[in-house]
Parts: structure tokens; C-alpha cells; sequence
């Protein structure tokens, strides 16, 4: 999906955005402004952003993946721990400045939607905005998982048809090499 050949008006999206680096924080909320999106709130702290999610509903979450104490994964994990809460089913996505194979992992089974590389290229974030805006992924409760149903399709490959992720997951057998957002998108 190329987000350039499609138009979107998301104004009135509002987005949480978890990140301690004050300068990526800002960085990140001028990529939302230049989406046109005007309603973001900032959190410095997992304490600041758990508290945000108790108070007001969002469209989208961005959540850094490598904070002190508790990280992105961790908020997910609480985030899709109360199904009575008002952000249980918000996309969230995971901001990564090393995004291992194993943090990939990690993050699709604490229930986000997707993992963006850091530096976060503009055009990765709005086509995974764009797929969240569009998708119709079901949202999976269960004893073990509560997130997106991490299947895009629910049939059987056909016979003699190898798994799509096959050779990314080949590629990506090194745990603590940081994978390309290529490599990343592959893995969900």
C-alpha cells in the first residue's frame, strides 16, 4: 500500500503518543501535524500515559519500545488487560529503535498492531495509520492473547504454497540484529 495514491482526512483522529526522548516526542508529534492531525497528547512517562488511557479514549497509540521501568510492551500488555477499559481495542503501535526479531515477537503477542522503526520514516507511520484507518481486523479475546488477530487471512495455504514469511524469518534468525521495517512489516 503506497499511502501517497490515497487521501485521508484525519483531523479529528486523536493519537497518544508515549516517548521519553523530549526531541523524539516532538519529531513524532510533527509527523502527526503534517498528517493534519491536530489531536495528539504527549506522555514523558508510562505513569503520565497510563493515566491518559484511564481518562480519555484515543484512535491510535504510539508507545516507545525501549523505556525504563515499564515499556511500550508492558503498556500494551495493560492496556488490553481490562476489556471494560475505553482504549481495550485502540491500535496501538510500538516505536522501536531496535527492533530485534525477538521485540517483534514480543509485541504482537502483548496485542499491538504493528512495529515502527526509529528512525520512523513519515511515510511508514501514515501507511500503517492508513491500513489501521482501513482494516477490519478482529479484535481476538482470549485466555492467552487479546489484541488484532494476528492472521490476515484465515484459510490454509494452498498446496505446494511456502509461507509469505519464510525467507524473513530465515533472515531475521540473528535475536539481537535490528531488523529493517521491510523485515519488521513481514513478521505480523
Amino acid at each position: 500500500m503506497r499511502s501517497s495514491n490515497i487521501r485521508m482526512n484525519l483531523r479529528h483522529t486523536r493519537v497518544l503518543v508515549i516517548e521519553d526522548n523530549p526531541h523524539s516526542l516532538e519529531i513524532i508529534s510533527q509527523i502527526l501535524v503534517g498528517f493534519g492531525i491536530n489531536q495528539s497528547q504527549k506522555c514523558e512517562t508510562m505513569e503520565d500515559a497510563n493515566l491518559a488511557v484511564e481518562k480519555s479514549q484515543f484512535d491510535i497509540i504510539l508507545a516507545d519500545g525501549e523505556m525504563k521501568g515499564q515499556d511500550g510492551f508492558a503498556f500494551t500488555r495493560h492496556v488490553r488487560a481490562d476489556p471494560g477499559a475505553c482504549n481495550f481495542t485502540t491500535p496501538i503501535i510500538i516505536v522501536s529503535g531496535c527492533p530485534t526479531r525477538q521485540k517483534i515477537i514480543e509485541a504482537r503477542d502483548s496485542g499491538a498492531s504493528f512495529v515502527i522503526a526509529k528512525p520512523m520514516v513519515p511515510g511508514a507511520l501514515l501507511d500503517r495509520i492508513i491500513w489501521i484507518a482501513k482494516g477490519d481486523r478482529d479484535f481476538v479475546v482470549a485466555d492467552t492473547y487479546r489484541g488484532p488477530d494476528r492472521r490476515f487471512r484465515n484459510m490454509p495455504l494452498p498446496e505446494g504454497v511456502d509461507e509469505r514469511r519464510a525467507a524473513a524469518l530465515r533472515m531475521a534468525q540473528s535475536p539481537k540484529r535490528a531488523l529493517s521495517q521491510d523485515e519488521i512489516d513481514s513478521l505480523f
